[in-house]
């Protein structure tokens, strides 16, 4: 008879909705390029005003990673929900490119860096050690499907009421996101299970160094896709922005409610390697796609590969953390990604501008390859969790 599944407690799921409301304000600012094309701005400056916000959050997040195990992950979280509200409300008093716009993006990057990891971090602990990968799935839907409704919410108030619509209705949605977050009390330590060796400082090193060195990599193609992708259907006129995302999005969603589970049975390398040589095909294709068809398919291959990708390279840098130092091993994990990121959008624009778009994302193909590569030469799983929980 099969053993019944370990519960998710119920403030999984209020971290998740929390972190719902906190992303539905940062995926509006995935528009943040449409915006700089309106105000007159290139590629080049499209990939700066979207990459600077990356790089503060990076530059803050080894302190914010040190914190995060000494002044609780709840603070943080709450935190960088109430700053990104008062931030997009700042947004009302911009009126073109220059430092006050510059200004504030540095500060949304540091918030977003302390809500999010507070959150992704809070996430880990409450999940069950048994069901980390699927629940850790479930919590990345609270991301993901805001990358399907913000940006076609997005362009029907832009359309209807200006950019000024999109910040003020982000302003509302982390404001509350702010005060759910409130509500979540003191939360337990990470669970280490009693029949588990010890860990190796030097193995759980490499594991660590290796996972993350891809995850940097890999986060240029995450770059090049959310950042450069809104730029390609405009210039091309291949439709709405929107859809896109959207196909990406019910892509990934699909796939973890499928497959969520699936490094939590068979270990999280026979999910991993596949994921990212999927990701790497869907960058590829953006390269050569210039129909409104295949951009949708290129989306929706994306979404497949992020669905899981993320979800189970972070149980897997989780499965390598100690209790003492499970802040700081998430901070290393999301800031390498967001590193990838805001470095792939802070330069490439202006390859794009230059070279082209299809060079852009070759380039970022054989980045990605290269992560592959590295993270096929680094630890094995550490543990499998039995897959009943």
């Amino acid at each position: 008879m099969p053993a019944t599944k370990v519960p998710v407690p119920s403030h999984f799921f209020v971290v998740a909705a929390s972190n719902f409301l906190f992303f539905l304000n940062f995926a509006f600012f995935l528009l943040l390029p449409l915006w700089v094309l309106d105000k007159g701005g290139g590629e080049g400056i499209a990939g700066r005003v979207v990459g600077i916000s990356g790089l503060a959050g990076l530059v803050a997040l080894p302190l914010i990673g040190y914190l995060l195990d000494r002044l609780g992950r709840r603070r943080f979280m709450i935190a960088g929900a109430l700053v990104s509200a008062l931030a997009s409300l700042a947004f009302l008093r911009i009126d073109g490119i220059g430092p006050s716009l510059y200004a504030i993006r540095i500060v949304q990057g540091i918030a977003f860096t302390s809500g999010f990891t507070g959150a992704q971090t809070l996430a880990v602990l409450y999940a069950p050690l048994s069901r980390r990968a699927e629940a850790l799935g479930w919590f990345g839907v609270s991301t993901i499907l805001t990358h399907a409704i913000s940006p076609m919410l997005g362009e029907e108030i832009i359309r209807r009421f200006g950019f000024d619509g999109v910040f003020l209705t982000g302003a509302v949605l982390a404001g509350a996101g702010f005060l759910l977050a409130c509500t979540l009390p003191k939360p337990p330590e990470l669970v280490i299970p009693d029949d588990q060796p010890v860990l190796d400082a030097g193995r759980a090193q490499y594991a660590m160094v290796t996972a993350t060195a891809a995850m940097l990599l890999y986060g240029f193609g995450f770059g090049a896709t959310s950042t450069f992708v809104p730029v390609l259907i405009k210039r091309f006129d291949l439709g709405r922005v929107g859809l896109f995302f959207a196909a990406w999005s019910i892509a990934a969603v699909t796939v973890r409610i499928l497959l969520g589970s699936a490094s939590d049975r068979f270990g999280r390398r026979a999910v991993l390697i596949p994921a990212m040589l999927t990701m790497s095909t869907a960058v590829t294709l953006l390269a050569f796609v210039r129909t409104q068809t295949g951009i949708g398919i290129a989306g929706v291959i994306f979404g497949i590969a992020q669905g899981l990708l993320y979800p189970t390279m972070n149980a897997f840098v989780a499965d390598w953390s100690r209790p003492a130092n499970i802040g700081r091993t998430q901070s290393l994990f999301s800031g390498s990604y967001s590193l990838g990121i805001a470095v792939c959008s802070f330069f490439f624009g202006t390859i794009a501008e230059d070279y082209g778009f299809r060079t852009m994302f070759l380039l970022t193909t054989a980045i990605t390859l290269v992560g592959f590569t590295i993270f096929l030469m680094g630890s094995r799983n550490r543990t499998t969790a039995p897959a009943t929980g």
